[in-house]
C-alpha cells in the first residue's frame, strides 16, 4: 500500500511495529507528528520517546548518528502548519466522467486526463487538510509540473499500457488537440479540465490511488477490468474466470480449503463410525 496520502495510518504502523523502510528520516518526521497530534505529547516528551524508538527499533543505535535526522524531525514537530494527511478517497461525479468520455481521443488518453483530474482533487484535498480552508481566490489550479518521477507515477496510476509514451505520444497528442497546453520545465496547463463540473450524482468514489486508470476502464465497461466480488477493489483480471484480487483469493482460497479438509474429515469419521 501506498501511504502518501495515508500518512496518519502509516505513522500508527511504525509506532506500533517500528521502521517500516530505509527511508528513516522520513518516517522520524510521521512519527513525531504521530507523537505529537495523536498522544499529545509535549516537545520534550516527544524527544524522549524519539530516542526510546530508536533505541528500541534501530540495531547498534548510536545518538551522534542519528541527532541531526532526530533534531530536524523534533523541529518540524514545533510547526503547527505540518499534519499528517489522511485522505481516503476522492469522489467523482457523472458531469466529469460524461466530459472527459465526450472527447474524441482514444480511452487511454481519456484514462490519463481523468488521473490528471483525480491528481488535481488530490492536490486540492491535501491543501485544505493541511490548511484548513480552500485554495486561495485566484489560485489557478490547473498546472501540474514535475520531473521524471512526478510524471512516471501518473504514468503508472493511469494504468496505460508500459509500452506506450507518455510525453512522446500521450501528452504531445493531447497537445496537439488543443486539449492541454505543454508550457516549460516540466509544466503543462490542464485548461480542459476546466470544464469538469462537480455536478449531478457521484458515480465514482476513488480509495485505490494507485491504480485510478482502472476506475475509469471499469466505469466504461472494458473487458477485462471487474469488482472484487470481496473487497470491491477495481482489478485488471488475468483469467476470465477471475472474480478477486490477489489478496482476497488468497483468504476466499484458504477457507476453501479448510471448509474441505472439514468435510473430507467429517465423511471419514462418518465411515469409520459405520465400521
Amino acid at each position: 500500500m501506498n501511504y502518501k496520502y495515508n500518512e496518519l495510518t502509516y505513522a500508527e504502523l511504525i509506532y506500533n511495529s517500528g521502521f517500516q523502510s530505509k527511508y528513516i528520516p522520513t518516517e522520524l518526521k510521521l512519527l513525531v507528528l504521530y507523537l505529537r497530534d495523536r498522544l499529545e505529547l509535549k516537545p520534550k516528551e516527544r524527544e524522549f520517546e524519539i530516542y526510546k524508538f530508536c533505541n528500541k527499533y534501530i540495531p547498534n543505535f548510536r545518538k551522534e548518528n542519528f541527532f541531526k535526522s532526530i533534531n530536524k524531525a523534533l523541529k518540524i514537530g514545533l510547526n503547527k502548519e505540518e499534519k499528517l494527511v489522511e485522505i481516503s478517497e476522492i469522489d467523482i461525479y457523472k458531469s466529469e466522467l460524461d466530459y472527459i468520455n465526450s472527447l474524441d481521443v482514444n480511452q487511454e488518453y481519456k484514462k490519463v486526463l481523468f488521473t490528471f483530474l483525480v491528481q488535481l482533487k488530490l492536490n486540492e484535498a491535501v491543501y485544505k487538510y493541511k490548511h484548513d480552508k480552500n485554495y486561495d481566490e485566484g489560485y489557478d489550479a490547473f498546472y501540474f509540473s514535475g520531473g521524471r518521477k512526478k510524471y512516471n507515477n501518473i504514468k503508472k496510476i493511469s494504468n496505460i499500457p508500459i509500452k506506450m509514451s507518455l510525453h512522446d505520444e500521450v501528452i504531445n497528442a493531447l497537445d496537439n488537440s488543443e486539449l492541454i497546453k505543454i508550457l516549460h520545465k516540466g509544466m503543462i496547463y490542464l485548461d480542459c479540465l476546466k470544464n469538469c463540473k462537480e455536478e449531478g450524482n457521484i458515480v465514482i468514489t476513488i480509495t485505490d490511488f494507485e491504480n485510478i486508470g482502472l476506475y475509469l476502464d471499469y466505469y466504461n465497461g472494458v473487458s477485462g477490468v471487474i469488482k472484487c466480488e470481496k473487497c470491491e477493489k477495481i482489478i485488471k483480471t488475468k483469467a476470465n474466470n477471475q472474480k478477486y484480487c490477489t489478496d482476497c483469493w488468497k483468504e476466499v482460497n484458504k477457507e476453501q480449503t479448510k471448509l474441505r479438509v472439514q468435510k473430507y474429515r467429517e465423511c471419514n469419521g462418518s465411515e469409520n463410525l459405520g465400521e
